[in-house]
């Protein structure tokens, strides 16, 4: 079989557990499946001889990480292909219209999502799968990266599917002219690299009788580099000393349906160090991405 014949397919489950009908295509990059993980457990037997003894597998569930393109539809108010990635990673999406879709996140009741993964003609099933996502700027495209467990199903033979990527619009490549309003704590500042990670906590919970993918915490977090700013415009030391906290906010892209929007409104900068690009200096930073009152510390909004 060739490495490059790969192929993703995922829906939302109704119900969990349980394979959905219809299959989306998903257009990815840097996919990796983690076909079988879980626990060994050794028999521990007395014998009269010595040798090495078989273990028992047990506790059995996959993994998958993979990005796809961070871009919207190209029609207002139609959720993207990326849409059941982002509901199985603790995330409302919220649509109106022939306007726009917005995913916040939830603290109870995240959905899950099935996938067929297929590498040549192994087809490997992932059902109940939730996970984690973060968003990578930096120059080129923007990307979202996710990451899944799922529950284990034993691998089949298959033939690959036909894969209709008619719902993936062309990737916006990052820059000037494209890429807009980014504050931090109110400021306009200059970015050359953000990056915000859910921070999902999701595992494997088995117990005697059953076996789930548990959606357990959330804490957001994230980095930027900006240009160094004299003190005098904007101190980040002072404040990532004084807990101070503020908001962020990027766009990018046009609007019309492929408009990205990121809104944090309470972030606090951490530990501030120069460091150097291109013989420029750059302020590097932590942030932490906190809700304000509760399940609001995060908007990507498509318009």
């Amino acid at each position: 079989m060739k490495w490059s014949q790969t192929s993703l397919l995922a829906a939302i489950e109704q119900t969990y557990g349980t394979l959905p009908g219809a299959m989306l295509a998903m257009l990815t990059k840097d996919i990796e499946l983690r076909p079988l993980e879980g626990e060994e457990v050794e028999r521990g037997l007395n014998t009269p001889y010595l040798g090495a003894e078989e273990s028992m597998f047990t506790n059995e569930y996959a993994g998958i990480s993979f990005k796809v393109e961070l871009v919207g539809s190209g029609t207002l108010g139609v959720a993207p292909a990326w849409g059941p990635l982002m509901r199985a990673c603790g995330m409302a999406e919220v649509i109106v219209a022939d306007t726009s879709v917005e995913y916040t996140p939830i603290s109870d009741a995240p959905e899950s999502v099935a996938m067929h993964f297929q590498l040549g003609r192994n087809k490997h099933t992932l059902l109940g799968a939730q996970g984690n996502v973060s968003i990578e700027l930096e120059k080129g495209i923007p990307y979202l990266s996710f990451d899944f467990k799922g529950l284990y199903v034993a691998p089949e033979d298959n033939a690959l599917p036909t894969a209709d990527f008619s719902a993936w619009p062309k990737p916006i490549p990052l820059g000037a002219g494209r890429t807009t309003d980014f504050l931090l704590h109110g400021f306009e500042v200059v970015p050359s690299k953000l990056s915000i990670d859910a921070g999902n906590e999701v595992e494997f919970d088995p117990t005697l009788t059953t076996a789930k993918i548990e959606f357990l915490d959330r804490a957001m977090s994230g980095s930027v580099n900006i240009a160094a700013p004299n003190v005098a415009d904007i101190d980040f030391f002072t404040r990532a000393k004084d807990s101070t906290t503020g908001n962020l906010q990027i766009k990018h892209g046009p609007a019309g349906g492929h408009r990205v929007t990121i809104s944090c409104p309470k972030v606090q900068v951490k530990q501030p160090k120069y460091v150097e690009r291109t013989k420029k200096a750059e302020l590097e930073m932590a942030l932490a991405i906190l809700p304000q009152t509760g399940n609001d510390e995060f908007s990507l909004l498509l318009d």
